[in-house]
């Protein structure tokens, strides 16, 4: 049977021999073939049901799961006047013990917001109950954020000590965001418990920028656009150009547009007309403020072509006169 880790928990096996037997059988328990004599937190009780029953009791005091096993119950009846062999008859019963799910939690190096072709390793982390007292073994498991696994490992957990396992992904894109789960259960023999889930999610940044055109001529309409993509469910990312002089913002010949949804924002400035002034570099930064601090930038470089002067060239006939004898 099963009981909980830390709940008192008895075994009583019962024995009856035929009447007018004038021998008191032998009887004893043993766990995985090896006697049960005096285990910290085990007694065992004697007693007497009838004159032909009696029973021998295994008392826990408090289950531990160094109790788990299979235990036998052997009685013996030895004869020494009589010319047959001892008699004995043995009974067995499993003790599994249940303990609580595992302590999980999980952490991601360096940030859970990292940028493309970053590193990025997920760690997991594994504590048992205090009320193991012996080896379990148990597997850890990283699932990915469609819930397909993606690596595993068996491991030895030795009571209250913590156990990691690490998911290392190196050169990531955007397309691995999501939620990671690292799932633990308990697969030993003797031990039971219902597996433990930790999920961490992680947020891989791209950032580009993209202009109307290669050319930049004095005069002409002009625009450069920050492309922010982010996959996380509950924020979106903040963007700010900043110019050559500072923060960009709307002005008669600069126009911010925004054009954002979940998880990806587009900024644009639009230069109506573009002027000389507007020469330097761009800077377009990307924030998000939980749970870190994370900044990523993309710059381009603006250097204004300055038309050539037009020349116009204009004639004016002049008329002389001419009179005789000059």
């Amino acid at each position: 049977g099963s009981s909980t880790a830390g709940s008192p928990y008895n075994l009583t096996c019962t024995v009856m021999v035929v009447n007018g037997l004038v021998v008191v059988p032998q009887v004893m328990w043993f766990k995985n073939g090896t006697s049960v004599v005096g285990e910290n937190g085990i007694s065992l009780t004697q007693g007497m049901v009838s004159a032909n029953t009696m029973t021998l009791s295994l008392q826990f005091n408090a289950l531990k799961t160094s109790n788990g096993g299979q235990y036998s119950c052997i009685a013996n009846i030895s004869l020494p006047s009589i010319s047959i062999p001892n008699l004995y008859n043995t009974s067995s019963a499993r003790v599994i013990v249940q303990i609580p799910p595992p302590l999980v939690a999980t952490a991601a190096a360096p940030s859970q917001v990292v940028m493309e072709e970053d590193n990025i390793t997920l760690t997991c982390y594994v504590q048992l109950n205090s009320s193991v007292d012996s080896t379990v073994m148990a597997n850890i498991e990283w699932m990915e954020p469609g819930g397909a696994p993606i690596n595993s490992t068996r491991v030895a957990l030795v009571g209250s000590t913590y156990t990691n396992h690490t998911l290392y992904l190196p050169s990531v894109v955007t397309q691995e965001s999501g939620m990671y789960t690292c799932r633990v259960v308990v697969i030993s023999e003797y031990v039971i418990s219902a597996y433990a889930n930790s999920s961490i999610e992680v947020a891989i940044y791209s950032i580009s920028i993209k202009a109307s055109s290669n050319t930049t001529i004095g005069g002409m309409n002009y625009f450069l656009t920050c492309f922010v993509y982010m996959h996380w469910s509950i924020l979106t990312p903040n963007v700010v150009w900043i110019g050559p002089y500072g923060p960009v913002t709307n002005s008669n010949n600069t126009v911010l547009r925004d054009q954002s949804a979940a998880g990806e924002r587009n900024v644009t400035i639009l230069f109506n007309p573009l002027r000389t002034s507007h020469g330097g570099r761009y800077t377009c930064v990307s924030m998000v403020t939980t749970p870190a601090v994370t900044n990523v930038t993309a710059r381009k470089d603006i250097a204004i072509q300055i038309p050539p002067p037009t020349v116009t060239i204009t004639s004016t006939p002049i008329t002389t006169s001419y009179y005789a004898g000059t």
